[in-house]
């Protein structure tokens, strides 16, 4: 969690080159699409909070996939 902390801070420092936020959040959206199943559920719903649309639209589809199963 403590890298995915660390990452979401860069997105939110202002002082950060922009293709480098662009760069995270792509990273992470292609994670959450294509690899969905390595983060724990405490972490997708963090990640359905983050202030980018792209993130938390792919964690809610991981976490509305995990709640049909149940």
């Amino acid at each position: 969690m403590s890298t995915l902390e660390a990452l979401h801070s860069i997105l939110h420092d202002r002082d950060a080159p922009e293709i480098i936020r662009n760069h995270i959040t792509d990273v992470v959206q292609y994670a959450l699409r294509n690899r969905g199943g390595f983060f724990t559920d405490k972490e997708l719903r963090w990640f359905a909070e983050w202030d980018d649309t792209r993130i938390p639209i792919a964690a809610n589809k991981l976490l509305n996939a995990a709640a049909a199963k149940e």
